[in-house]
């Protein structure tokens, strides 16, 4: 069943067709949008790489949207000061979003955050490592990472590991609309020291997906 819905500005499009996408199929690139820089998105055999170049990152968006779901991905995150690999959730603008995100200059931890509206809410990244006793390099290899949305709650996992859980709160803002997912890497130098600055004599940098699983809960 699919179900169109616009808004002003944008066109959602909410499915209940759950979608399994292996990038060493060398048709799985079509099943995306690369809106941002589609040259520095393409395949390799086994996985597509997103690469940060001076001139650009590069966008994925999956062309489907949930009003509850789950969405899954096996990744490697790309290293290096000031580099930032990204698999969120975001609804129309002004967005509601869900995020994983890794800054180059600590790839042994995942940080995870939610906006309402486009306003943050937490003050703070929530930031873990892989599970287990002994944490492991994020770009070493890897992993895999998991955002679901419910009616009442947000989770994140690695590995199949529940890392955090925001729950639904009456009068507290939570991110209900976040619908489609999106993921790439950019340049964080502009990010007041958060990201660390790109030291492009290290470039050109990439981070990798294998796979990626969306499931709506309809």
């Amino acid at each position: 069943m699919v179900r169109q819905l616009t808004n002003p500005g944008a066109q959602e499009s909410y499915t209940c067709q759950s979608t399994f996408v292996d990038f060493s199929d060398p048709s799985a690139l079509s099943k995306f949008d690369v809106q941002w820089c589609p040259q520095n998105s393409y395949q390799t055999g086994s996985s597509v790489a997103w690469r940060l170049t001076p001139e650009c990152g590069t966008t994925m968006v999956y062309p489907w949207d949930f009003q509850f779901g789950k969405i899954e991905a096996r990744i490697r995150v790309a290293p290096g000061s000031g580099v930032v690999t990204t698999i969120l959730l975001a609804g129309s603008a002004p967005s509601d979003e869900i995020d994983w995100e890794w800054v180059g200059k600590d790839t042994w931890t995942a940080q995870s955050m939610y906006f309402v509206k486009g306003q943050r809410v937490d003050p703070n990244a929530q930031y873990v490592h892989t599970p287990g006793d002994v944490a492991q390099d994020m770009a070493g290899g890897f992993h895999d990472y998991a955002i679901e949305l419910t009616q009442d709650s947000v989770k994140w996992y690695i590995d199949n590991w529940l890392t955090r859980t925001l729950p639904r709160v009456d009068g507290v803002p939570f991110p209900a609309t976040a619908s489609r997912a999106r993921m790439g890497v950019w340049d964080g130098s502009q990010t007041s020291g958060w990201a660390g600055s790109v030291d492009w004599s290290n470039g050109p940098f990439t981070a990798e997906m294998q796979w990626f699983r969306f499931t709506p809960y309809c």
